[in-house]
């Protein structure tokens, strides 16, 4: 995982909220994205175990909790990008990525995919969510 940019803004004199945006890489957990080429160059899900997944956005989530910029801040998002687009029905390419946030011991998850995939994989997006969701609580909620 490479960390691309780390910034924190200022929304009033207690509401700092720090963004981290980040690039997964297939050895970051993600080799479920890339399943076989089918027919018009389309890849489906591939069924698998998250948990490697979840447990790398939870190193990245809690070694950023460590740097200096993490103090006085109110709320941190953490996005994940992954080297997955698919195009949708209207021709733009959606690129697959994970979300997080942080706020008051609370963590929140959301995945952007593409209607392709909301089509064609769904109940595994749900357990994609629901995996890294279950490793942060148990996590940041202690």
């Amino acid at each position: 995982m490479k960390k691309l940019y780390d910034e924190t803004h200022p929304y009033s004199e207690n509401d700092h909220r720090r963004t981290l945006w980040f690039q997964l890489e297939k050895e970051d957990g993600t080799d479920f994205l890339f399943g076989k080429m089918e027919d018009y160059g389309v890849s489906f899900l591939v069924p698998g175990d998250y948990r490697h997944l979840a447990h790398t956005i939870l190193a990245a989530m809690k070694e950023s909790q460590q740097d200096a910029a993490a103090a006085q801040v109110s709320e941190t998002h953490f996005v994940f990008y992954t080297h997955r687009r698919d195009g949708d029905a209207i021709g733009d390419k959606v690129r697959f990525t994970i979300m997080t946030r942080l706020k008051g011991g609370e963590i929140n998850c959301e995945l952007m995919y593409s209607d392709f995939l909301f089509a064609s994989g769904h109940d595994e997006l749900v357990k994609v969510k629901e995996t890294i969701l279950q490793v942060l609580k148990a996590e940041f909620s202690a």
